[in-house]
This record gives C-alpha cells, structure tokens and sequence, in this order.
C-alpha cells in the first residue's frame, strides 16, 4: 500500500513537484530519474567525461577502495564490485550520509537498500552497462550533535533518546570532523543503555554483540558506522568510499583549485539558480563565498576571504595569504574539506556517478547545482528519490482496523482524536437523561391528577418516589459521563501510543526511530524483508507490514 506525498505533512513544494510534475521543473535538473532515455544519455556522457576530466586514473581509486573496504569489513562481492569499477563500462550509483550513531535514523538503511536495487534495475535495463552501488561516508561533516544520538520506542512506550559524548559531557563547540572522533570507554554504558532501554527478546544477544563488535573503545566513528551497516545489510556488493582518505583527497585537488581560484563564482550561480526557485519554493541551501572548509589542528573551520587576498579560518583567529594558501593546497590537500554544495563535485569528480539516490531535502537543493555542475565540467547525475516509508507494526494496524481509519488521518492529531472521542461519546449523557426525567415527572403528574381524589395520601407518596428516582436518574448520569470519560481516555491513551510509533514528535518514523528498534524485535531478517517490501518505481509513500512471512 502507498499514499502520495501530498497527503503527508513536512514534504517541500519542490520535491513535490519532483515527483508529481517534473517536467514542470525539468530545468534545474539534468535528467527525468523516470526516463530509461535519459540513463542511457547520462551514460553516454559519463562513459566519455570520465576518462578525459580526471588527474588519475579508476585503478588509483580501486586500490584506495579496496584497502579501505577491507578495514570496513566488506564481502566478498564488494570487492568483486570494485574490481569491476575498474573496467571503462562500469559506473557507480551513488548514496551518502552523515555517520549516524548506529547508523542513525532508518532511513540511512532504506538509502542502502535503494541504492543496491537501482543497481540491480539498471543491469537489467542495460545489460552492455555494470552498476556498482557505492556509499559515501561524510565523514569530514562535524556537527557532532546531529549524529550522536538515537531515538527508541522504550519499554515503556515512550520516545527516548540516547546520546553519547566523549569524555561524558557535552562540549560547548564541535569542529572537529566526525570521520575522526574516537570512542572512549563510554561506548559501552551507551550501547548498554539502549539494549536495557528495550524489552530483551530472542534477537537482542546477537543483535547488540554485533553493536559492540563495531563500536569499540577506540575505534572511529567512521569505520564503526561502516562495520555496523555492513554486518545490518549483508554482502550485498556496497562499496563505502571514504573521500577524507589523504590519497583521494590528493586526487581532488583540480576541484579544490578552481573554487579557491574562480570564487565567489560558484556563489553567484547558485544564488542566481536560487532567486529563480525562490519565485515558487523554498530554498535549502545558501552558498558561502568558498565553498570549502580548511583543517587546522585537528578542526574544520571555513574558508573565508578577506580584504588585500587573505583568507581567514571562521570561528578561529589563522589567516593565510592567497600564496599560503595555494601552497598548502599543494603539499597538503588532506586538510581541504568540501562543504554541501562542493560534496556532489567531489563525488562526481572521484567516482563515475550515474544517479545518487537521494531523501527529499537533497533532491531539492540538488536542483540549486545544475550550474555549478557545469562550472566544473562535471555532468550531473540522475537524481533519483530514495524510498519513503512507514513501517506498520501490528498494534498500529489493529488500531486502524478497530476504528475504521486511513493511515493518513494519523497525520493529524487533533481532528483525529475529535473523531475517535466523537465516536466514544455518540450518546449525549446530558440530553439522554434530560429527556428521561422529562418523562418521568410526565408520568408521575399523570398518576397524581389521576389517583389524588382517591387516596391523597399514597398520591404524596408516589410524588416523594418520583423524587427519588429523578435523583437517581442524575446518580445514573454522572456514571454514564464517568464510563464515556474513561473510555476517552483510553482511546486517547492509544492514540498515543500509536503516534509515537508512527509519528513521533510529528516526524515521519523514518527521519526519526533507529533500525535497533525494529531488528531487537523482529530479528536481523528485517532488513531483507525491507529489501523485498520496498518497491524503488513506487514514488509515493509506502507502507510496510512487519509481519516477515508475507512474500
């Protein structure tokens, strides 16, 4: 089952229109990810590109990628995968994310996945072709807070979040980059807290041995997130490239070059591609003058120019002089770091790149680099949408079954739980009982007109009886009010708890629950039953059962 995006909150007008009407917004982007013509164009251009605009060549980057992928734990098919990115015919379908504790939130393994099936749909469509799914770990990121923690449904049902920190306290500043950061001893009262955050089950012993085999004091983060994703996933071919690596750095020096040399040029076509979007969208990233980070001392700080060709380090008191500064471009490229709109030139520079499969804010700045991709001579990819989904849990679908709801109206709380309390309280207490009593004084006066010239006595009785079961009457209402009362507060109690599984902290599940949440109670198969149970020619929000015995 999907949905379309434009029944769920929080996605932007442009990546809508991505979907729904690209060639309403063709402009901004190379090539329409639906068009098997416009593959088969991008390869054509990269088959020739690729070969005439490097400064070395694909068995430089084989030997890198093998040395680093067997540091990462990778397979057997990786490597059969990067020996085949050494033939001219073969090209690389691309992903990429920060190094998210525990690989982050889940969509980082539907990313995987997706690059993976892309790959395998791209052989069968172009079979004279080889595709190899390539991930790129950015590890020269530092913003340290956004990867450092995870979010669990706990045992209690709640939404709980487990941060770590080296050395226990958080730092007031992060520069350094996150590829580097080491694990201390701490690591394993974090691992511990998440494993003891949720209830134990068959999977729980193996699946965090696997955690702890991986994030180990002193490992760094990038190699721990890479070892984590690779055991998660299994010898499915990926290939993680590691760009902060100094022999790959060395080789993009060219690129380095001519953004240091040529800005704010890159600046002014991204800001001139922007003022066009901003004319209907939101925008997702605002250039820098340089779009290019220096390392110093161990931090990553950006490149800023100053007055009389001096560039200064922000946040930090080094300035370089313009001959400096190409000097040490020279002798120490490593210490270069591209920031988000110089990453996907890097990329496609390193790597025969013929479409990155992508979540929704990257497909929309991606449509602000059109001419920056030009700029460096560099074709631009298909930018291909990675898979949305939720995963559906049985409790949530027993919920939606129970009261007659369609997934999408869990996207809105409020109106949702006036239907649900709506529901519950069909039957007005109030004027039920109102109506009741109206009839018994009725009947009561019918019987004292009727009976007081007989008996006036047994007529003052009655009329003190029908007092006392008007009384009762109220006794009467106030339970009802009371049960209707309780059983609001049930369904809201379960309302709850579903929209944290579904929509914590009104965020897709995807953008916010960590894959151990589903492998502890599901078993490390889950992951192969997303692989089969998410369709990547589906582009539209799907939901997935998790009930591992569908096929």
């Amino acid at each position: 089952m999907s949905i379309d995006y434009t029944s769920i909150p929080s996605f932007s007008e442009l990546f809508i229109k991505y979907i729904n009407d690209f060639s309403s917004i063709s402009k901004f982007y190379e090539y329409d990810f639906r068009s098997d013509s416009d593959f088969r164009e991008c390869i054509e251009i990269k088959k020739e590109s690729y070969a005439n605009n490097k400064n070395f060549f694909r068995n430089e980057l084989v030997e890198v990628l093998k040395e680093q992928n067997k540091i990462f734990g990778s397979g057997d098919e990786t490597f059969e995968n990067i020996q085949i990115l050494n033939e001219k015919d073969s090209f690389a379908v691309v992903t990429g994310q920060q190094l998210g504790f525990l690989t982050g939130p889940y969509y980082t393994i539907l990313k995987t996945l997706n690059t993976i099936q892309l790959c395998e749909k791209l052989r069968e469509k172009f079979p004279e072709y080889k595709f190899v799914p390539v991930f790129w770990l950015e590890a020269d990121d530092h913003d340290f807070l956004e990867i450092n923690n995870v979010n669990i449904i706990s045992k209690e049902n709640e939404l709980k979040n487990v941060s770590y920190y080296v050395g226990g306290e958080e730092k007031e500043k992060y520069y350094e980059p996150t590829g580097n950061i080491k694990l201390d001893g701490r690591i394993s009262e974090y691992i511990d807290e998440v494993e003891n955050s949720m209830n134990g089950t068959d999977f729980s012993k193996d699946l965090f041995d696997n955690i702890r085999k991986a994030y180990t004091e002193g490992a760094d983060l990038k190699t721990a997130f890479a070892k984590l994703l690779n055991n998660l996933i299994g010898d499915k071919g990926l290939i993680f490239i590691d760009a902060t690596d100094e022999r790959l750095k060395k080789m993009l020096k060219p690129v380095f070059h001519k953004e240091l040399s040529t800005f704010p040029a890159v600046c002014e076509k991204v800001i001139d591609t922007s003022v066009e979007l901003e004319e209907n969208f939101d925008v997702q990233v605002k250039p820098k003058a340089i779009n290019l980070f220096y390392i110093h001392e161990g931090n990553r700080y950006l490149i800023e120019p100053r007055d009389g060709e001096i560039f200064a380090l922000r946040h930090s008191r080094t300035k370089f002089s313009k001959e400096e500064l190409f000097e040490l471009l020279e002798s120490n490229p490593e210490r270069f770091s591209w920031n988000v709109v110089t990453r996907p030139i890097c990329q496609d520079y390193l790597v025969p790149t013929i479409a990155y499969v992508g979540g929704p804010s990257e497909i929309s700045y991606f449509g602000q680099f059109r001419e920056v991709y030009k700029w460096f001579n560099i074709p631009m990819p298909v930018i291909y949408p990675r898979t949305s989904i939720t995963i559906l849990e049985k409790k949530v679908i027993v919920f939606l079954e129970k009261y007659g709801l369609k997934f999408e109206e869990l996207f809105d709380e409020k109106e949702l739980s006036k239907k649900l309390i709506g529901k519950t309280n069909e039957y007005n207490a109030d004027e039920i009982f109102s109506e009741f009593k109206d009839e018994l004084r009725a009947l009561f006066y019918t019987y004292e007109k009727t009976l007081e010239n007989i008996d006036a006595n047994q007529t003052k009785a009655l009329s003190k009886r029908n007092e006392q079961f008007l009384e009762s009457m109220n006794v009467a209402k106030d339970r009802f009010s009371d049960a209707q009362s309780k059983s609001s507060e049930v369904i809201s109690n379960q309302l709850q708890k579903i929209l944290i599984n579904v929509y914590p902290d009104n965020t897709l599940q995807e953008r916010v629950l960590n894959i151990t949440y589903f492998l502890n109670k599901y078993g490390p198969a889950f992951v192969d039953h997303l692989f089969l149970h998410t369709d990547i020619s589906d582009f539209s929000h799907q939901l997935v059962d998790t009930n591992l015995s569908l096929k």
